[in-house]
């Protein structure tokens, strides 16, 4: 019996509505991963929306290639058994390992793998089983990648009116510090009644450059949690447009009478005003130690402080609500810092930043000077550290008297310019150090600034006084030089006076130069006692007075006086006085006496008085005497 032509038609129909078991496609992504959807034959961006009609166990579609219709998830990195697919409520989808389209499979839907893939096979209904589905798939490096499908029932599908966002976004500061330019922060929302496959945002109306996150919230609905990084410091109406596949698909989101939209979601954010009047100033606490200090911001509710060595990563150092901080630790003496201070509020992005240079230079005092010197005192000024001036001051003086080499030393405590030290010895030489303590730490701000204390008269006499060369009529004098501790200055003289005693008769000899201790007496008086002393002088000051007496020598006595005799027939009595100047004791007188006409030699007597009887004389016989000679013994 021969077909009708509507017979032929009904047998075509049937012929093309029958599947055939299909292959896997055999074209990889060259590199990363990505969701193919082999029914509509085109590769889908992550978070697409499909319907049940759109994948299959077999292929449905009955292409030229036999590829089968399932969902797809492949990846660059071609080896077998790799990709895992997740339930909506993050359970793993069942792995068959028999023909993809072995009717003993897991039902509704079940996974199969393959070299450098895994499907998403469905061979049921899916109702009760719609939802966000993930597959987990390592790319050619071997990271795990995600991607993620929101599959419908073609009910569910065809009566989605699009996305629904939270209206508000919340804020989060993703920056590792408030100093980030720009700052880096995340705008977060929940996004349900399905996938966010597109999020497009702006500020104040311009589209701006985002990073965008996206994770599945388990469970039956379809709740992505969409975060998007921001990279900028702006003020004003943040918002996010998320669009899914469902938007675009039909007649400008239209199928059948639901109409699909995207959705809006927003936030307005502030940016904290720059502080203002920053600046940086050296605490006496330590050497390193600063203060930082501003003007208080409007609306901040705290501020974040750095410090930057050159161009070091800079340093958090204080999160404060203060307008004030000291920095005790870790800066370091000599360095320069630039000094960073931002404001921020409770949701709002910080603001920009206030900076402030600051040199630690070591501190020095250059004009430490005596302003007043006395014998015993100095008067010491100075002017603070320009660097930073410290809590307290210590003076280390150190003395010596110019003529010794033992130095004396003591500290003197808590001073304050002006400064008098007192109690040192006349004519010293003194080296001061000036210290500031700066917390636990002493620093020498000028060290071994040297002095002199003026002269003043000597205290003590010169040393011993000794003659030598002692003759009559002149000796030698010498003497010791002033002890040390009584000279106060240099001895620039020593006035010598001598005195015979007898007559009391003074000369004084000025005698020029320290170290001359030596002079030579002349003109003086045999066996005199004379008194020398001898007084030193600094300039125009005296010291006390040595005095030491010494008798000069004896010499030849001088002529008698008054000789007068009487005579008799055989004797002759003389009697005389002693002589004028006797320069010394007259112990002795020898007579010597003979007859006129004699050439013999004399008769010779010692007497110890002043008179004499010549007896035995011849009567009438002229006899000569010569002048007596004194014996001086």
């Amino acid at each position: 019996m021969a077909l009708s032509s509507r017979s032929c038609f009904l047998l075509l129909l049937l012929v093309q509505l029958v599947a055939v078991s299909g292959q896997a496609p055999s074209i990889l992504p060259s590199n990363g991963v990505r969701l193919y959807l082999a029914y509509e034959d085109r590769i889908i961006p992550d978070y697409s929306m499909i319907y049940a009609s759109q994948f299959y166990d077999v292929d449905q579609n009955n292409d030229a290639n036999d590829i089968d219709d399932a969902l797809w998830c492949q990846s660059a990195n071609n080896v077998t058994n790799i990709g895992v697919w997740y339930y909506p409520n993050g359970t793993e989808v069942p792995l068959f390992d028999g023909p993809i389209d072995d009717s003993s499979a897991p039902s509704p839907v079940f996974s199969k793998r393959f070299s450098g893939q895994i499907a998403l096979a469905r061979r049921a209904g899916i109702s009760g089983y719609e939802g966000l589905y993930k597959c987990i798939i390592p790319d050619e490096n071997g990271v795990n990648q995600t991607l993620v499908v929101g599959v419908y029932t073609d009910t569910g599908y065809n009566n989605n009116d699009g996305p629904d966002a939270d209206p508000t976004m919340q804020f989060s500061l993703l920056s590792t510090n408030r100093l980030a330019t720009p700052p880096v922060f995340s705008l977060s929302f929940n996004v349900s009644d399905g996938p966010p496959t597109t999020v497009s945002c702006s500020v104040n109306g311009n589209g701006i450059s985002t990073e965008l996150f996206r994770v599945i919230v388990n469970g039956s609905g379809f709740v992505t949690r969409v975060t998007v990084t921001v990279r900028l410091r702006e003020a004003g109406n943040y918002q996010c447009n998320v669009f899914n596949d469902r938007v675009t698909a039909g007649t400008n989101g239209r199928i059948g009478n639901v109409q699909a939209a995207s959705s809006t979601t927003s936030l307005s954010l502030s940016v904290s005003d720059t502080p203002t009047g920053l600046t940086a100033t050296r605490s006496s606490t330590g050497l390193s130690h600063v203060r930082l200090s501003w003007s208080t911001v409007s609306g901040a509710t705290g501020y974040e402080v750095y410090y930057q060595l050159s161009s070091n990563t800079p340093v958090s150092v204080s999160n404060t609500t203060l307008s004030a901080i000291n920095i005790t630790s870790g800066l370091f003496q000599g360095s320069t810092y630039t000094f960073y201070v931002v404001s921020y509020g409770s949701a709002s992005l910080p603001s920009g930043n206030a900076s402030v240079m600051l040199t630690l230079n070591y501190p020095v005092v250059n004009d430490f000077m005596a302003t007043a010197i006395t014998s015993v005192n100095v008067t010491l000024t100075w002017s603070p550290p320009t660097s930073v001036a410290p809590a307290i001051y210590y003076i280390f003086r150190r003395h010596r008297k110019i003529c010794e080499s033992s130095v004396t030393s003591n500290s003197e405590t808590f001073v304050s310019s002006p400064h008098t030290s007192t109690g040192i010895p006349p004519y010293s030489q003194c080296g001061f150090d000036l210290s500031g303590v700066y917390g636990a730490v002493i620093v020498y701000l000028t060290t071994n600034y040297l002095v002199t204390t003026l002269s003043t008269a000597p205290t003590a006499p010169v040393g011993d006084i000794i003659f030598s060369s002692v003759e009559s009529v002149s000796m030698t004098v010498s003497w010791d030089e002033v002890p040390c501790n009584g000279r106060n200055g240099p001895i620039t003289g020593h006035y010598l006076t001598y005195t015979n005693i007898t007559s009391n008769t003074s000369y004084t000899v000025n005698i020029t130069g320290g170290d001359n201790r030596m002079y030579n007496l002349t003109g003086l008086i045999p066996y005199t006692n004379y008194t020398v002393s001898i007084i030193p002088y600094n300039y125009n000051m005296t010291g006390p007075a040595r005095q030491k007496v010494q008798l000069t020598a004896e010499s030849i006595p001088g002529v008698i006086s008054d000789l007068r005799h009487g005579k008799s027939p055989t004797a002759i009595n003389i009697v005389w006085n002693p002589p004028i100047i006797p320069n010394g004791i007259i112990t002795v007188c020898e007579i010597r006496y003979r007859e006129s006409t004699s050439t013999g030699p004399y008769n010779i007597t010692n007497t110890t008085n002043t008179y004499y009887s010549i007896v035995g004389l011849i009567p009438n016989v002229v006899t000569e005497w010569r002048e007596l000679d004194l014996r001086i013994l």
